[in-house]
């Protein structure tokens, strides 16, 4: 009996462990091609809500993996993560981050692939009104941000958080009062789920632009030929049919406004 009840238990861990590390992974691009691993924000735009990558991400990136001849690795992750995988392992790219001086020297800048704002975000019913800088006052403590450049803006005006990575999760525990207030990237509000929950838009940033980037020791040849790629003429039309243009099933009746 001590037995069976050890194996369920290791066998519950093996799944837990599985669940953890092995969701959303995918791979694009020739099998025989050089391997590297592209971390895949955890934001609505770019990830289904059982964390598998858009297939119209797919189709954009095995376009692009074909033509530099390189196998990718998809795999969702937290930016924290990101931002270390890239630092430790020559061959990890990060989709999408946004370009700011202190992170000039952690990763290779390949190519731009979005133009995005950023917004703070309450339930329709919310109260609240007036400029960015009361806003900030009254979100502290009672707003859920994900790590990264979100997080940064949130502690340069001393506002207190509540981590939360996965952005489509987040949207909602706004929308059902968890907490007043979060901060995301304009696109997770197109995304349709999104779109139809009781969220309006309470403060705006200005527009960023996040880039496809690589680790800084990442070899120049597959660089080469992985920025000529992202730039030929059909990987930019899926680059704008899978980021540019409204997701399968968006309207804009219900979407979030001020």
């Amino acid at each position: 009996m001590r037995h069976t009840c050890l194996r369920l238990a290791l066998s519950q861990i093996v799944l837990f462990l599985a669940c953890t590390f092995g969701v959303g992974a995918q791979e694009v691009g020739p099998a025989t091609g050089e391997p590297i691993t592209v971390l895949v924000p955890l934001t609505p735009r770019l990830l289904d809500a059982q964390q598998n990558v858009q297939p119209a991400i797919v189709r954009w990136l095995n376009h692009v993996a074909t033509r530099a001849d390189l196998r990718m690795r998809l795999q969702p992750a937290g930016f924290d993560r990101r931002i270390a995988d890239t630092s430790r392992s020559p061959t990890s790219c990060i989709l999408g981050v946004a370009r700011l001086p202190e992170r000039e020297m952690i990763v290779r800048w390949m190519d731009v692939i979005r133009r995005d704002r950023i917004v703070m975000i309450a339930a329709t019913s919310d109260p609240f009104k007036g400029p960015l800088e009361a806003l900030m006052k009254e979100a502290d403590d009672r707003i859920a941000a994900p790590t990264g450049l979100y997080r940064d803006i949130l502690a340069a005006n001393s506002v207190r958080y509540i981590n939360v990575d996965d952005q489509r999760a987040l949207a909602r525990m706004v929308a059902v009062g968890r907490i007043r207030f979060g901060i995301v990237i304009g696109g997770t509000l197109e995304a349709p789920e999104v779109a139809s929950l009781p969220l309006r838009i309470v403060g705006e940033l200005p527009p960023q632009e996040y880039w496809f980037t690589c680790s800084r020791e990442l070899p120049d040849k597959i660089a080469t030929r992985l920025v000529a790629a992202l730039n030929e003429r059909t990987a930019e039309s899926l680059r704008k049919l899978a980021l540019d243009e409204p997701p399968p099933g968006h309207t804009d009746a219900g979407s979030p406004t001020q």
